[in-house]
């Protein structure tokens, strides 16, 4: 696992959907948009067919992710991508430190 500011986040990363989490792999990146004052950050996660059940049920399902023990951020997944895996963006302070 390895966070380094100028590329963003990559490794464990906790999806919660109600009361049911699941742990993947994942990717986060974000920068700052001056235009309305706020952090957007995105990623894609790995392909866990839990998390493409819940987008199949629930479309573009908001849920938390976190990160280790930081607190949990509201998010947004997206479609299953050609690889297996999911989308996943957000706004505000990311789920990493």
């Amino acid at each position: 696992m390895s966070k380094d500011e100028a590329l963003g986040y990559r490794g464990s990363v906790r999806v919660r959907l109600g009361g049911s989490a699941v742990e993947v792999e994942g990717q986060l990146h974000g920068f700052f948009q001056p235009i309305d004052g706020s952090y957007h950050w995105y990623g894609r996660l790995a392909p866990d067919e839990r998390i493409s059940a819940w987008v199949a049920d629930r479309g573009r399902a908001p849920v938390e992710i976190s990160v280790g023990a930081d607190t949990p951020v509201p998010a947004r997944l997206g479609e299953r991508n050609p690889w297996g895996g999911h989308r996943v963006t957000g706004t505000g302070p990311p789920p990493h430190a």
